[in-house]
C-alpha cells in the first residue's frame, strides 16, 4: 500500500478565507494520494491460488453466517440438577489407576484406586492424615483393614499404636507381621524409655552426630515422662520445681543405667529421683517426693510390670506390619488405660518415626477415646503435622464428626487440638450417618444437599470420600476369603497364626492378596 501523503500549507486570512484554504488543502491532498496509488499498482495477495467460488448465494457477508469456518460456543449456565438430566451418562473424574484397589467409584468413575503418597505428589491432597467417620456397622473397619492391607501389598508398612479390641492381630499375623500383646498378667513388656530407632541424618539433612542423637533421646525421655506424670496427677502442666526435679531424675538415670551397662528403665528414675530428694533444697526435694510417688505406680499400681523394666521385645523395621493389643486393658481403671496407651504409642512411635524406614501407615483406633486422653491428643497433632517429615500417613477412626467435642469444652485448648486434626487431615471418609449427627457433619464438612441426603441412606461398605475438593462415592469391595478375616461383626477369634492362608496367594517368594496376585485381576469388581 502506498504511504500516505501529506500537504502542508500557510492558511491566514479571516475565518471564512481559512475555511475556503483548508477544503483546497484537504482537496489537494485527496488528489496527490490518488496519483500516488495510481503509480504504484496494488498487490495481489490472492496471486498464484486458484479463484474462489462461491455457491449460488454468493459470496459471504457481514452477519449472513455462510461460509463460517471455526464456530465460537460461549456456553449456558444451568444448574446442577438440569445438567445431570440433560446429560445423564457423564462420568465424574478419576484419579486414575495407582494405587491399590478400594472398589468402584459409583459416579461413573469406574476403579477407585488410591495410595495417598502418589496422591501427594501429584497435589490432590497436601496433608498426609485422613479421617474415618462411620457409626457401628456401616463398614468402617473393614475398609481400614482392606484400604491397609493392600497398601502394604504395594511396598508400604503398617503400624497399629494401640488395638483395644484386637481387631487387627489376625489381620497382622497374615501379613506375616509382629504383634505385641500387653496387659495385666502377660509376660511382654515394653520400656518407653528406649532410645527408639536412630535415624541417619538430622532435621536439616545433615549426618546426624552422636551428640545430636544423644539430645533427641533425652528429649524423648522427659516428654513421655512428663506425660505419664500428668495422666497419673491430673495436671494440664507441671510446675517449675518438678520440672527442674524430672531432668535431675533423667540425668541421674543415665548415670545409673551406664554403670549397669543396658538401657535406662523406669526404676532407674525412680532411684534417680530419691537420691535428689535427699541432696536437693526444699522446694525441689519435695517435687522429687512427689514424682517418685506418681512414678511407682508403674511398678506397683495397676499397670505394674508392663512399663517398668526392659523390653522383653524387639521392633524389627523390615516386617510389613506391627500392632500392639492392648485388648487386655479393657477392665483396667481410665488413668491406667491412658497411661498404657501413652507408653504403648510412644514406644511404637520412638520406632517408626524414622525417615530411613520407608513409607509407613500409622492406624489409630477408637478415636474417640484417644481424643480425651491429652497425652494421645498432643501427640497425633504432632504426628499429623511432621507427617511428611517422618514418612507416614495417619489414620484416625471415629464413629461420627461430633466425637471431636468430646475433646474439651469448646474455646479449650483441647478442643482447638482436636479441630486442628479435622483441618489438617485432606482426606476425610464419611460413612452412613444417623440423623442425630448428620447435621453436626454437614456443617464440620460442608457437605451439600446431595451429599447430606445420601448420608441417610448409604449401603454398608459405601462411603462419601472426600480427597481435598474432590468427592467420590465408592463401594469398598471385599473379596470371599477377604470378608471373614476383616469383618468385626463376629466374635473376636484367637490370636495367632491359624495356618489357614487362603486369603493370600504365594507366587515364588512373595504374598498377595487374592485380587493382587499375578493373573488374579478378575477378581477386582
Amino acid at each position: 500500500m502506498a504511504k500516505q501523503q501529506n500537504v502542508f500549507a500557510f492558511i491566514d486570512g479571516d475565518k471564512k478565507t481559512r475555511k475556503e484554504q483548508a477544503r483546497a488543502v484537504r482537496a489537494l491532498g485527496l488528489e496527490a494520494q490518488r496519483q500516488l496509488d495510481e503509480s504504484q499498482p496494488k498487490k495481489d495477495f490472492n496471486a498464484g491460488f486458484p479463484k474462489r467460488r462461491w455457491s449460488s448465494g454468493g459470496q459471504p457477508r457481514r452477519h449472513s453466517g455462510r461460509g463460517a469456518s471455526i464456530l465460537h460456543d460461549g456456553g449456558v449456565k444451568v444448574a446442577g440438577h438440569t445438567a445431570a438430566t440433560a446429560y445423564p451418562f457423564c462420568a465424574g473424574p478419576n484419579l486414575g489407576a495407582s494405587g491399590p484397589p478400594i472398589g468402584e467409584d459409583l459416579y461413573g468413575g469406574g476403579l477407585f484406586c488410591a495410595d495417598p503418597w502418589d496422591l501427594y505428589r501429584r497435589g490432590i491432597i497436601s496433608g498426609m492424615a485422613m479421617l474415618l467417620f462411620g457409626t457401628v456397622g456401616t463398614g468402617k473397619s473393614s475398609l481400614s483393614k482392606s484400604w491397609t492391607t493392600r497398601l502394604v501389598q504395594f511396598g508400604k508398612k503398617l503400624a497399629v499404636a494401640s488395638d483395644l479390641k484386637g481387631e487387627w492381630t489376625e489381620v497382622i499375623h497374615r501379613l506375616k507381621g509382629k504383634v505385641i500383646q500387653i496387659g495385666p498378667g502377660l509376660p511382654t513388656r515394653l520400656n518407653p524409655l528406649e532410645e527408639g530407632v536412630r535415624p541417619s541424618i538430622d532435621r536439616m539433612g545433615n549426618p546426624l552426630s552422636d551428640e545430636g542423637w544423644a539430645m533427641m533421646v533425652r528429649t524423648r525421655r522427659l516428654s513421655i515422662l512428663t506425660t505419664i506424670v500428668k495422666i497419673l496427677t491430673g495436671q494440664d502442666d507441671l510446675t517449675p520445681a518438678e520440672n527442674n526435679a524430672l531432668q535431675e531424675g533423667v540425668e541421674g538415670a543415665i548415670a545409673i543405667a551406664e554403670r549397669a551397662g543396658r538401657m535406662m528403665i523406669i526404676p532407674d528414675v525412680i532411684e534417680a529421683l530419691k537420691v535428689a530428694e535427699k541432696e536437693s533444697p526444699r522446694k525441689i526435694s519435695d517435687a522429687c517426693e512427689d514424682l517418685v510417688m506418681s512414678l511407682e505406680r508403674l511398678h506397683t499400681g495397676d499397670v505394674g510390670g508392663m512399663f517398668d523394666g526392659l523390653s522383653t521385645v524387639t521392633f524389627e523395621s523390615d516386617v510389613p506390619a506391627v500392632s500392639i493389643d492392648t485388648a487386655a486393658l479393657r477392665g483396667a481403671t481410665q488413668t491406667g488405660r491412658r497411661v498404657a496407651s501413652a507408653c504403648c504409642g510412644t514406644w511404637i512411635e520412638a520406632m517408626v518415626t524414622n525417615p530411613d524406614g520407608g513409607q509407613r501407615l500409622v492406624v489409630y483406633e477408637e478415636g474417640w477415646d484417644a481424643v480425651t486422653s491429652r497425652a494421645d491428643l498432643e501427640r497425633m497433632v504432632e504426628n499429623w503435622k511432621l507427617a511428611r517429615d517422618y514418612g507416614i500417613f495417619n489414620i484416625l477412626i471415629l464413629h461420627k464428626v461430633s466425637d471431636l467435642n468430646m475433646a474439651g469444652d469448646q474455646g479449650s485448648q483441647m478442643a482447638a487440638m482436636a479441630k486442628s486434626l479435622l483441618a489438617d487431615a485432606d482426606i476425610k471418609v464419611i460413612y452412613r450417618q444417623d440423623a442425630a449427627a448428620l447435621r453436626a457433619t454437614t456443617e464440620e464438612l460442608e457437605l451439600n444437599d446431595k451429599e447430606r441426603q445420601m448420608l441417610k441412606t448409604l449401603p454398608k461398605g459405601t462411603g462419601l470420600w472426600r480427597l481435598g475438593q474432590k468427592t467420590f462415592h465408592v463401594s469398598n469391595d471385599l473379596t470371599d476369603e477377604e470378608e471373614p478375616l476383616f469383618d468385626t461383626d463376629q466374635r473376636l477369634r484367637a490370636s495367632g497364626d491359624t495356618g489357614d492362608d487362603d486369603a493370600f496367594v504365594t507366587v515364588g517368594d512373595h504374598r498377595f492378596t487374592d485380587w493382587a496376585a499375578p493373573g488374579a485381576g478378575k477378581d477386582v469388581a
